[in-house]
């Protein structure tokens, strides 16, 4: 009984506790919420859900070359964008970065990347360069820590009540915004006017605006 008003506590506190600490509120719910359902048969049910319908690898093919051509245009200012990061491109995303936040499958966590050294981050971003000179990066980064959130008001007994979410490494997510940095000044002159999704500085307003 204790034990299940407990959890009914912790149901009622979620909203607080997700705000100030996401990472605490699930180490206590995995502490005393039962699961009547295996590990395995969720799993299983995850895979089932992510498998493609097709076995056709055009498209994937297709997605490649354009990021490899992409990789070869100049920037506006007549830079490669290709070129080696600098030290200012690293430190910009690091003081984006987020602490925290849960760690991919190298259990490394923001924290860690923003408490080392100087020399270590110098190294690091070296160490990133390397990697994209040689199209290469470790094989952990190719991975993600795939976790099963319940959803809300399901039965925790069926397999298709939970929902995945992907942990990815944090040092790979360093990598894709270095990237992504370089990628957004060639790319986002060319959208619309009309697209504000998934672009820096645009809202709803100016989605308002357009229409008024």
């Amino acid at each position: 009984m204790g034990g299940s008003c407990q959890l009914h506590r912790l149901l009622a506190l979620q909203p607080q506790i997700m705000e100030n600490n996401q990472q605490t509120y699930w180490q206590v719910w995995t502490l005393l919420s039962p699961v009547p359902v295996s590990e395995n048969s969720i799993a299983s049910q995850l895979v089932k859900n992510g498998a493609h319908k097709t076995s056709d690898r055009e498209p994937t093919r297709l997605v490649n070359k354009h990021l490899s051509d992409l990789w070869k245009i100049p920037t506006p200012e007549g830079h490669s964008i290709s070129k080696p990061f600098r030290p200012e491109e690293f430190a910009a995303v690091l003081r984006r970065l987020k602490p925290g936040k849960s760690p991919g499958l190298d259990s490394i966590f923001p924290e860690c990347i923003h408490h080392v050294g100087s020399g270590l981050k110098s190294w690091f971003c070296d160490f990133l360069n390397s990697c994209m000179r040689q199209l290469k990066m470790t094989k952990i980064w190719r991975r993600a820590l795939v976790v099963a959130i319940p959803k809300p008001e399901k039965p925790l007994g069926d397999p298709k009540s939970y929902c995945p979410i992907s942990l990815l490494c944090v040092n790979f997510k360093i990598l894709g915004r270095l990237i992504y940095a370089r990628v957004e000044t060639i790319i986002d002159p060319l959208f619309p006017q009309e697209q504000a999704g998934f672009r820096h500085g645009r809202s709803s307003v100016d989605q308002v605006t357009l229409l008024t």
